[in-house]
Formats: C-alpha cells, structure tokens, sequence
C-alpha cells in the first residue's frame, strides 16, 4: 500500500500501485486489448493471446526479487481500467534488474510509458538496484525513443542479432 500513489495524468488521477494477484480479471482485460504488434513488441513473439497461467504468473509475483506497477483510471463505467504496467525482475544480488513497458494502445504517445518508468526507476533506486536492463526490438522505435529519454543509453555490445539491449545506471 505505501507504493501506491495518486498523480495527475492528462488532467485525470491515475492510481500506480503494484499488482495483486485479485487483479487477475483486470489484467485479461487489459491483455486481451493489446493489438497482436504490441503483444510482439513486449513480448519478442508473435501471438494473439495470453494463456490463462501466463496471467496468473503476471499477477501473481515474488514482490522479493519483482515488481509491477499498473496503471489504474476509473473509467466513466465506475470501474478500474488497467492503462499500462511497468515490471522489473532483479537477479538475486540486485544488482541489476530487467524491464519492460507496455501500454494500452489508445493511450500510447501520450507520456504514460514515462509516468510508469519513472515510477519503476525510483523503486529500484531505492531499493539499491545498480542497473536496469531492457532488450528492445530494433523496430520498437518509441520504446528506444523512451529509454533515450530517460537516460538509457543502448549498449549494442550486449545486445543479440535480435534486439537492442537499453541500459540505466541507477547506483554506483
């Protein structure tokens, strides 16, 4: 509860807090609204769905050694829409932690994507995490774009034929 926290989005709250595993239903939903591109994107393979346990296991984490935060509105139904989420997995030692982003397609380039890894940087500052890690699709032009922009630089001695590695130093 004391990583939750209520910031002004586009002029509306937005509620970024962990998730928990009663958010199940609420992440299908939100998974189940990601265009094939994004799912490929986020997740380095092509598919239209996520199956049941591949939810559970999002929803469902090791707050140890992991973290998500989502990104909560209330919509004009009264109920919760999840937006966006932000996880990171740290190695045993923390010393560094890999991430990814992903957002709901009707909200991307609208600043989102940086409100969550924000959110996940000073987590992992605080934490005493040295380093965060993404491998980015080269064709993932906004999320390079993002890491940029927060100060990652992408080290392209890291990175595989595939994808990009992006790298933050958080703690010396």
């Amino acid at each position: 509860a004391q990583l939750a926290e209520t910031v002004s989005w586009q002029g509306e709250p937005l509620l970024l807090r962990p998730i928990r595993p009663e958010d199940e239903p609420q992440h299908r939903a939100f998974v189940e609204s990601l265009p094939s591109k994004d799912l490929r994107l986020r997740f380095f393979s092509s598919r239209r769905e996520l199956a049941r346990s591949e939810i559970a296991r999002l929803t469902q984490i090791d707050y140890a050694r992991e973290m998500a935060f989502i990104a909560v509105h209330t919509g004009a139904d009264g109920k919760p829409h999840t937006l966006g989420v932000v996880r990171a997995l740290c190695d045993p030692d923390n010393i560094e932690a890999e991430f990814a982003i992903i957002v709901r397609a009707d909200q991307q380039s609208r600043g989102l994507g940086a409100v969550l890894l924000r959110k996940m940087v000073d987590y992992l500052k605080a934490r005493g995490t040295q380093r965060m890690v993404a491998m980015v699709l080269p064709e993932n032009q906004a999320m390079l774009d993002l890491a940029r922009s927060a100060g990652f630089a992408v080290d392209r001695a890291a990175s595989s034929d595939d994808a990009l590695q992006v790298v933050l130093t958080l703690a010396a």
